[in-house]
């Protein structure tokens, strides 16, 4: 009667390591993006809820609402509208490869509240790998992981900065109006 149980639980250790061998994680041609300590304080912070009033729109407001961000890719133009429109540049400084990037894109940037939020300042969206423009951006701003979010002004004064994922459209709005309120000081 001893052997039985033996054999069922050689059998279930077996079944599991075929499994985790024969899981997509356990290659090697799979990059999975590490969590970092700069994501840890993204994660961490929170804005305020938003008022009732806030967040009730009508079908009619809904339908007018954009889907997407309409991203700048030009930093030269981008920071010409920002300065015209007395905006500030809220800048993606991504690459192709970063996962994290793409989290980003996928959760923050296509959240309505921020879509909304891209119609009344400025998103840029920068390679720092292209060989040129953005990869010269990254450097001046001394950009060392992906993604990082930098707020500017018009003039190209930063104001706020974010390195790594950000946790969630609230966090990332916080950071925004914290750039806003530091360009009013």
């Amino acid at each position: 009667m001893k052997k039985i149980p033996a054999l069922i639980l050689i059998a279930a250790i077996v079944s599991i390591a075929v499994c985790a061998l024969a899981s997509p994680q356990g290659s090697a041609k799979r990059r999975t993006p590490a969590l970092t300590n700069d994501d840890l304080d993204a994660a961490s912070a929170s804005a305020p809820l938003p008022s009732e009033n806030e967040v009730r729109l009508s079908i009619k407001e809904r339908a007018t609402l954009p889907r997407a961000i309409s991203w700048q890719r030009d930093l030269r133009r981008a920071s010409e509208v920002a300065r015209a429109e007395g905006k500030v540049i809220v800048a993606d400084v991504y690459t192709d490869w970063c996962g994290w990037c793409h989290k980003m894109d996928e959760t923050i940037y296509s959240d309505p509240a921020i879509v909304a939020l891209s119609r009344e300042q400025v998103f840029v969206k920068v390679n720092a790998e292209d060989g040129g423009e953005g990869q010269r951006f990254a450097q001046q701003m001394g950009v060392r992981g992906y993604p990082t979010t930098i707020i500017l002004d018009g003039q190209g004064r930063v104001l706020n900065t974010a390195r790594g994922y950000i946790s969630s459209p609230r966090a990332f709005g916080k950071l925004v109006q914290e750039a806003l309120a530091s360009r009013a000081r």
